[in-house]
């Protein structure tokens, strides 16, 4: 094997300390993205609650009469990270008056700049840091899921793979919401791992505190929060029903507690999200239509996919071909000081595996990834109910990105950069294996005949 199983244990930890380390290393180099404004100015929101304990101020207003630009923003946004921005600038000193204004897209970055919608460095570089510290934990948590539900010399390479990312570097390192985004989405498939192996009330409990705390992270989350609830549940089913013990007490158990576990993970999204108590049956219709309010407008301002055809182009792009993006608007291409960030950022060695982008490396990482998929779908050593489990999360999250992105962003494509090194390593390992089987036999054989 590539990674003997037999390598000691602690070189685990020196493995993900080595990529944590290059995680924060580079977090100071990443270029600047306006979308880092916006969220440092709704970390407002954390004052609003916890220094000035005025709740008012943070509830959805039906009548849209306080600071309608910031509940917009509020409701369209998670709520991990505006609330650790803003942790971070209470503690540095930082008023609400003291923020920076949201970004203003239709305007110049000299305007920007003018009217106070670049950040403060030292607040910025902090609220970087803060991101780059949950992108390094759902590193850390991808190694645990990888290594429990397939095998640990896999583990190694797809957690290496996803830390050399470009993508995943460049927004996870940005004081946006991908840093949180990513490891809700983590923690949500090792939770849901682990509750196939246990089938413990605390590990039913556990996925839904995880569940919830995802869908705050970032509404996309609720994506892969179905589709583990949904693998937890048919596993579950399943696995009863072939036991004969679906209808027997024990079975009735595990099927009971799947309704608590939703209970949790929405009292957890309530309690991560002060917004919605004034109105928490109103406010997933609203939001949805919010959200498909602002892709629309995305849309008709930068211009999407104007064809099924294009979809699929850029789902190979950004996908499997790793197309790295520092902007989504093509007029920053002309800012100068963007393109000097670019530049330092490229060359100070920390940007990731900058090799992708072409349609070479997007073939044979396509390929790597369907000989990965068949393998497991085939693989008796890996249980069913978690190989249900990973090709539900897989395929589930690849199809929904698909028919669902409108746009050509790479950010919107970052959810899959996880399920596609897992494949990838999987593919990696099994025909290295093999190789090596080969080349042992084969001495094996020489020796015989010596």
């Amino acid at each position: 094997m590539p990674i003997p199983n037999r390598i000691p244990r602690w070189a685990d930890g020196l493995w993900l300390a080595l990529l944590t380390v290059y995680i924060l290393a580079g977090t100071a180099f990443v270029p600047f993205h306006g979308d880092e404004s916006t969220l440092l100015f709704m970390g407002r929101d954390y004052h609003y609650l916890f220094v000035d304990g005025d709740l008012s101020k943070v509830l959805y207003d039906d009548g849209w009469s306080r600071r309608p630009d910031e509940q917009r923003l509020r409701l369209e946004n998670g709520t991990i990270s505006k609330t650790i921005y803003g942790w971070l600038a209470s503690n540095q000193g930082y008023k609400p008056d003291d923020l920076n204004e949201p970004w203003h897209w239709t305007r110049d970055y000299a305007f920007n700049s003018r009217t106070n919608r670049v950040p403060d460095e030292q607040l910025l570089q902090a609220a970087r840091m803060a991101s780059a510290v949950q992108l390094a934990l759902a590193a850390i948590i991808f190694f645990q899921f990888v290594q429990i539900t397939l095998n640990r010399p896999t583990a190694y390479l797809a957690c290496a793979l996803f830390v050399l990312h470009p993508n995943v570097l460049i927004n996870g390192r940005r004081a946006m919401m991908e840093g949180s985004h990513l490891l809700g989405l983590m923690l949500v498939l090792l939770a849901g791992a682990l509750l196939l192996r246990e089938r413990k009330w605390w590990a039913y409990l556990l996925l839904g505190v995880c569940m919830g705390f995802a869908v705050a992270a970032k509404h996309p989350n609720a994506l892969i929060a179905a589709l583990v609830f949904l693998a937890v549940s048919f596993a579950t089913w399943w696995e009863g029903r072939q036991s004969h013990k679906w209808t027997s007490l024990g079975g009735w158990k595990q099927r009971a507690f799947l309704l608590p576990l939703l209970i949790v993970a929405a009292l957890v999204f309530l309690l991560l999200n002060p917004a919605w108590w004034a109105a928490p049956f109103e406010l997933p219709y609203i939001i949805v239509e919010m959200r498909a309010d602002l892709l629309r407008a995305q849309v008709d301002w930068i211009g999407g996919y104007n064809s099924f055809e294009e979809r699929i182009l850029g789902f190979f792009q950004y996908v499997f071909a790793a197309q790295h993006q520092y902007f989504e608007v093509a007029r920053w291409a002309e800012y100068d000081v963007i393109t000097a960030q670019i530049e330092r950022y490229e060359d100070s060695g920390l940007a990731g595996l900058l090799i992708g982008g072409t349609g070479l490396a997007g073939i044979v990482c396509l390929a790597l990834a369907a000989i990965g998929a068949v393998h497991l779908a085939r693989d008796s050593a890996v249980a069913a109910s978690i190989r249900f489990l990973v090709l539900v999360w897989i395929i589930g999250s690849a199809l929904a990105t698909l028919l669902l992105t409108p746009l050509p962003w790479a950010r919107y494509y970052l959810p899959l950069a996880p399920a596609l090194v897992t494949l990838v390593a999987h593919a990696i390992f099994i025909l290295t294996s093999s190789l090596w089987k080969r080349i042992r036999s084969r001495a094996d054989d020489i020796d015989i005949l010596d």
